[in-house]
């Protein structure tokens, strides 16, 4: 269950036993923060077409006018940031990215609004193109920055930035304090977006560029420096291999304050109870104050500082209050962000509501972590059709086809509504753009058996490792996103969830004969895939046969509404497979109830709802 908002917290910082050594004049400097935003504005799911339990950065920005008069009222400065991953994730950013940028863009017009002092940038800011980020950089209200994505040609992407912050003094002027803000992204990101960023920019390892940023900014006379680190903690014990886990710049001299974020969790919280170098409580990681604040406009992070000077003159952090304000849908949207928009808001809707066709089936995917379903049939025989044009003439046209689909918008982070429904009926573009939210290019793959093997290794990770007799474990992992689980057609294959991760594969056919490690396949993948998005090594750039331009949404859509029915009823690729029978629970929406007949062959049995409102259905594996 998600952490309901909790009281500030006051946490003694490490300076403070050194509180009789430092000068007696303190300040206070109040830091908010948002995070992962995923471009939702007005709080609304356009996929399903409501409103959402909160009102987007909308609300956010009457938290944030709250807050303010907060600190103005107790003689506080204040500043305002977010950390990435602002411009993608609904499909009003899909149709704001394809608009000309400038001053009235409707994102832009809400960072003036509400008077960011600095925005950093996170990986999914890329995901509508490099040169789309560069715009709105070119004529942002505030400064954007990267400490570690390096264009390869001048652009207003800034390394750092250099705020002066007047902050109030009891009996005496105010004191400017220069502030100096840092923004890395995952180190990752280089894969993940090397289609995005060939011969563009390049993104370099973050813990050396913040090392020699931090020295620039204190020979400018930086008094405080803040990271803005589109990173998160992703597991308890610090992996020293792993560049992105922000536990590790955390810890770098010279960082005196941490927002974090990229992994949609939160910070003060249980979220991260038990982690090393992490004080869920007291809101620290590596001892440095810190905040994370969830995702999709959920909470507005507050840090209240304690600042005085050292016997070097040197501003040090003495104490610190933490606090994530929820929100929720009692916080009234802020009417200048309504205004700026509403007009792209009423266009998506309209958009999106236009039907392509009409289907004669019901198709869904509240089952899609325990048995292939008709969502991902569609989705693999569209991915099937674009390869097949795209591969037409080519040598390895003579291979196996394969096709991949992922069990994206699977319950998880987002609740018991994030779930696929397409009734019988008008086909809209809305359900289309759910059945493929990302819009990426579908590539045709050259792989072999060791490497699909491997792939469907990783796939099946997502599952914890049941054991017999206890029937109510939980099926799947929560700590791993639905969308690392790929059903991949074409081959047969039977999952084993009692064997130890990375060796529960028992079966994999093709045509009813065992796949050999050197037996060749081409893959229809989605881009994001060929590059190991998901947490997979990437593939070599001369695998990628061919990179369709085809839209996955349009074969959707001729798939969906062809007559007869184009989807194949007996596609079911994969199964579970256990030595003895093992019993384990699945969590998923309450609409699932009248589809059970859909894993009659797993024996469901509804066990009510859980705290979060997910249907717990016992299944018999």
């Amino acid at each position: 269950m998600r952490d309901a908002a909790a009281p500030p917290i006051t946490a003694i910082h490490p300076h403070e036993a050194m509180q009789d050594r430092f000068d007696q004049t303190t300040l206070s400097l109040r830091i908010m923060a948002t995070t992962d935003i995923h471009m939702q504005l007005l709080g609304y799911d356009y996929l399903r077409d409501c409103s959402l339990p909160h009102n987007g950065l909308a609300g956010l920005a009457t938290l944030v006018e709250e807050a303010r008069a907060e600190a103005r009222a107790e003689g506080s400065a204040t500043l305002l940031f977010d950390n990435g991953d602002l411009l993608q994730g609904t499909a009003l950013g899909e149709t704001l990215s394809r608009s000309p940028v400038g001053p009235k863009h409707p994102v832009l017009g809400c960072i003036n609004h509400m008077s960011y002092d600095a925005l950093g940038v996170g990986n999914h800011d890329l995901d509508h193109g490099f040169a789309y980020l560069m715009d709105l950089a070119a004529v942002s209200p505030s400064p954007m920055i990267s400490t570690n994505l390096r264009p390869l040609r001048s652009s207003a992407l800034q390394t750092a930035a250099l705020i002066t912050c007047a902050c109030p003094r009891q009996g005496a002027a105010p004191l400017n304090l220069r502030i100096g803000v840092l923004s890395v992204m995952p180190d990752l990101t280089a894969q993940w977006h090397q289609h995005t960023l060939e011969g563009k920019a390049v993104v370099t390892p973050a813990r050396a560029m913040l090392r020699a940023a931090l020295v620039d900014l204190r020979a400018q006379g930086t008094d405080l420096v803040i990271l803005l680190a589109h990173m998160g903690i992703e597991h308890p014990v610090i992996d020293e291999t792993g560049a992105d886990d922000v536990r590790s710049l955390a810890a770098i001299d010279g960082i005196d304050v941490v927002i974090a974020g990229h992994t949609h969790r939160r910070l003060p919280g249980q979220d991260h109870a038990s982690f090393a170098q992490v004080d869920n409580i007291n809101s620290t990681i590596a001892t440095r104050p810190a905040v994370m604040a969830g995702y999709d406009a959920s909470d507005l992070a507050v840090l209240d500082l304690g600042l005085a000077q050292d016997p070097n003159g040197r501003w040090r952090v003495l104490t610190h209050t933490s606090e994530l304000r929820r929100n929720t849908h009692d916080i009234a949207p802020h009417p200048a962000i309504t205004a700026i928009c509403s007009t792209a808001h009423n266009a998506s809707r309209t958009r999106l509501a236009r039907p392509v066709g009409q289907t004669g089936r019901t198709l869904h995917n509240f089952f899609s972590l325990g048995a292939p379903t008709l969502s991902c049939t569609a989705v693999a025989q569209a991915k099937h059709h674009i390869a097949t044009k795209a591969i037409r003439g080519f040598p390895e046209a003579e291979l196996p086809l394969l096709a991949s689909a992922s069990a994206h918008t699977a319950g998880g982070f987002g609740g018991p509504e994030n779930f696929l429904f397409i009734p019988q009926g008008p086909v809209l573009r809305r359900h289309l753009k759910g059945l493929d939210p990302y819009a990426n290019k579908i590539c045709a793959l050259r792989i072999n058996g060791a490497e699909l093997r491997g792939w469907l290794e990783y796939s099946a990770r997502v599952f914890h490792r049941l054991s017999p007799n206890t029937p109510d474990q939980l099926l799947v992992d929560p700590a791993r996103p639905s969308f690392e689980f790929d059903t991949i057609y074409g081959v047969q294959y039977c999952i084993d969830p009692t064997r130890v991760a990375g060796a529960r594969l028992v079966s994999l056919t093709y045509n009813g004969d065992p796949v050999s490690n050197t037996q060749q396949f081409v893959m229809a993948t989605s881009e994001f895939q060929t590059t190991g998005g998901v947490g997979r090594a990437p593939f070599a750039k001369d695998r990628v046969l061919a990179k369709s331009r085809n839209r996955l949404a349009t074969a959707l859509g001729n798939i969906l509404t062809r007559p007869p029915e184009g989807i194949q009823q007996d596609a079911s690729p994969w199964r579970f497979s256990c030595s003895e029978p093992v019993q384990a629970v699945i969590c998923t929406t309450p609409q699932a109830m009248p589809y059970l007949k859909d894993i009659a062959h797993l024996s469901p049995q509804p066990l009510g709802l859980d705290g979060d409102g997910f249907l717990r259905i016992r299944l018999t594996l």
